[in-house]
């Protein structure tokens, strides 16, 4: 009796109610639809969390692209909320809303986890409340603050939003090792510069002993972009990518292009390094957004030339 009593309680204890704060939420959007489809959300996650089980996403209102990639999030870490009440504003981008800052407890299914174990997620909605997106939130809201008081417009604003979404969502692609998506987000004809740090040392009596560090950078079609990260993929049974210090410039005679530098931070099974990736936007299709270009730089050639940025590249 007592083992039924806590079995029933337990769901009780997991259900999440959500509600937008008042006067967020404009007459064209489906509020009460919001709401409740983002509190179903929240209520499975924390279920399958205290519960230590598999999602069931069956009778949450998401798109498969997006329970697809929440399921591969769960399959690293699971996830619990903080509260059971969460209030917060509805933001507009391109696409939808987005609701922001709902702060969950991490727990790593394995040792290959080894950040913050309290995140941010971040849920994407259609304007009629369907889930189009789940994703964890990048841990700087200092970066978030910063990209978001930049915006000169309204337009420009949820630009801004979506391109924060794109971000987030391209980082989260490395550390699901979703090759068909990061394959989709690249531009057919699109630049990409790697860099790899190749460091020398001489052998010591117990160790070797690292002396300085050279970086090797290579000029990468897409597709052989792809290729080489589908080795990385399958020969790295540990692959964390995050992203930090964020900015982003809007290109001024062309609306619908962005430039993003940020602090990347790869640490793999077999190799890590730490530089500076700067990605070009093209917003034009709210839908299907493409990198044109991507760079990396490690930091002394930073200290003696500068970040790329926009007027480095010129686009038609």
């Amino acid at each position: 009796m007592a083992a039924a009593m806590l079995l029933t309680i337990m769901p009780l204890m997991a259900d999440v109610t959500f509600r937008f704060s008042a006067n967020s939420v404009d007459a064209a959007s489906d509020k009460a639809a919001m709401e409740r489809n983002v509190s179903a959300l929240l209520t499975e996650i924390n279920r399958a969390g205290l519960e230590d089980r598999d999602l069931d996403l069956s009778g949450v209102p998401i798109e498969e692209g997006a329970k697809e990639r929440l399921n591969a999030l769960w399959s690293s870490i699971h996830l619990t909320c903080d509260k059971n009440l969460y209030q917060r504003k509805c933001l507009y981008d391109m696409q939808g809303v987005q609701v922001r800052g709902i702060l969950v407890s991490v727990e790593p299914v394995d040792d290959t986890y080894n950040q913050s174990l309290s995140r941010e997620l971040t849920v994407s909605l259609s304007n009629k409340g369907m889930i189009t997106g789940v994703r964890l939130s990048m841990e700087s809201q200092e970066d978030v603050d910063k990209i978001m008081g930049e915006g000169e417009a309204v337009t420009d604003l949820r630009q801004r939003r979506e391109l924060l979404k794109f971000v987030e969502d391209f980082r989260c692609y490395y550390n699901e090792r979703n090759l068909d998506a990061l394959e989709k987000i690249f531009s057919d004809n699109a630049l990409i510069i790697t860099g790899s740090v190749i460091r020398q040392g001489r052998k010591g009596t117990e160790a070797t002993i690292l002396e300085n560090a050279r970086v090797k950078y290579k000029v990468q079609s897409k597709k052989e972009y792809i290729a080489n990260l589908a080795k990385v993929f399958k020969n790295n049974q540990r692959l964390e990518v995050s992203f930090d210090d964020i900015m982003v410039t809007r290109n001024g005679s062309k609306a619908h292009l962005y430039g993003v530098t940020l602090r990347q931070k790869w640490v793999s099974s077999s190799y890590s390094d730490d530089g500076w990736l700067f990605l070009y936007w093209d917003l034009s299709d709210p839908d299907e957004p493409k990198i044109l270009v991507r760079t990396w730089q490690e930091d002394e050639i930073v200290s003696q030339q500068g970040i790329f940025n926009i007027h480095d590249f010129f686009v038609e």
